[in-house]
């Protein structure tokens, strides 16, 4: 009796139990098909082509703007004031009255310079009418020559003096903030002002170490002001010359370019970043909103098909080179060609099935492939 019990019970239990477990495995097959019932995950992206370019990699110096025309203005002689020509931060014209000296002195000497000048000149075409007669001898005659050149030579030096004292731009420029008042005596030499031409062309100075290549005459540079980077809007430089030796102290060649300044959006003295090229790289141009970034580094995300054609994302970690407009150059761990995310990439992952839309651009080049 108690055999049969315990087999009747045993019984029940597995009962019990295959049913339960059934239940279960009813629920678990159901849920399964629930799943199934939903979407795969995916993503809608735009695309592009990774295309090849060749970049000049260049190295940022700094530089010195330098006007090709600057200049100190002095006087060479004393004197009280007698008129401004110019204010200060005015634009001169070339040969415009700058400083006028009191020449009240010399002017005065001059006319009595003059005035022995013509009496030199008068005895001497006397003389030479007595000595064509034969009635003085030819002492007289190189005597009154000789007082004419001198009476010549001291109205010269009388006028020198005169516009040395009338102090004029010697080209059109820019003058200093320095300020001159009617009446101010000046000692010999004092510096008047500082002029700067107006030129369309300026100089910009910069060395670069010697550890790099060495430039030549007519090579392609860019300039920038000094807060900006070489993405922004950059001037186009030549190289137009070379220090014939090399610094013994820095170890840098200096060199020279030229840029056309027309806009006037460089000063001189004015330092500016220069952006020497060094090297030719063969590169990958991609658009920025390609690049995600994570903790691992920089990636790409590749678009391939699987085996029912779709196309499933694919992280390719890159290395980043210059950012030149909205183009993003990649210098290693991308080729040339190959089918791409761009917009939207952001929301990739590996292996995600992606929903693409090909730009406009890369439609023929789609059928080259």
């Amino acid at each position: 009796m108690k055999i049969k019990r315990w087999l009747a019970a045993i019984i029940l239990i597995l009962v019990v139990v295959s049913g339960l477990g059934f239940a279960k495995f009813s629920q678990i097959q159901a849920m399964i098909a629930f799943a199934e019932s939903f979407p795969e995950p995916s993503a809608s992206v735009k695309s592009t082509y990774a295309q090849p370019t060749q970049h000049i990699k260049t190295v940022k110096v700094i530089g010195q703007v330098q006007a090709p025309n600057t200049l100190t203005v002095s006087n060479e002689y004393a004197g009280n004031i007698t008129k401004v020509g110019f204010k200060p931060g005015d634009i001169v014209e070339k040969d415009q009255l700058l400083i006028k000296l009191d020449t009240s002195i010399e002017e005065a000497n001059l006319s009595a310079a003059k005035a022995r000048l013509t009496l030199a000149e008068s005895t001497l075409s006397r003389v030479e009418k007595l000595l064509s007669q034969k009635r003085i001898s030819q002492d007289e005659v190189d005597k009154a020559l000789a007082n004419v050149n001198v009476a010549n030579a001291e109205v010269a030096n009388l006028t020198s003096v005169i516009n040395k004292k009338t102090i004029k731009a010697p080209f059109a420029g820019r003058v200093d903030l320095t300020q001159y008042q009617v009446g101010q005596l000046l000692d010999a030499n004092s510096q008047i002002t500082t002029l700067v031409g107006l030129n369309d062309n300026i100089w910009i100075d910069f060395a670069v170490p010697q550890t790099l290549p060495r430039l030549a005459i007519g090579d392609a540079l860019s300039v920038a002001p000094v807060k900006q980077q070489k993405s922004d809007n950059t001037l186009p430089a030549e190289l137009i010359a070379i220090a014939p030796n090399i610094d013994v102290n820095s170890r840098q060649q200096s060199y020279r370019a030229i840029v056309n300044n027309q806009n006037k959006k460089l000063h001189h003295n004015q330092m500016v970043s220069v952006f020497v090229p060094i090297e030719v790289i063969d590169a990958v141009a991609v658009p920025t909103n390609a690049v995600t970034r994570s903790h691992f580094g920089d990636f790409v995300y590749k678009l391939e098909k699987d085996d029912k054609q779709n196309w499933r994302a694919k992280p390719i970690k890159v290395e980043l080179g210059d950012k030149i407009q909205d183009q993003q150059l990649i210098l290693s761990g991308l080729n040339a060609g190959e089918f791409i995310a761009s917009e939207g990439a952001f929301k990739l992952k590996e292996n995600l099935l992606v929903y693409t839309t090909e730009t406009a651009e890369n439609t023929t080049h789609t059928g080259g492939l």
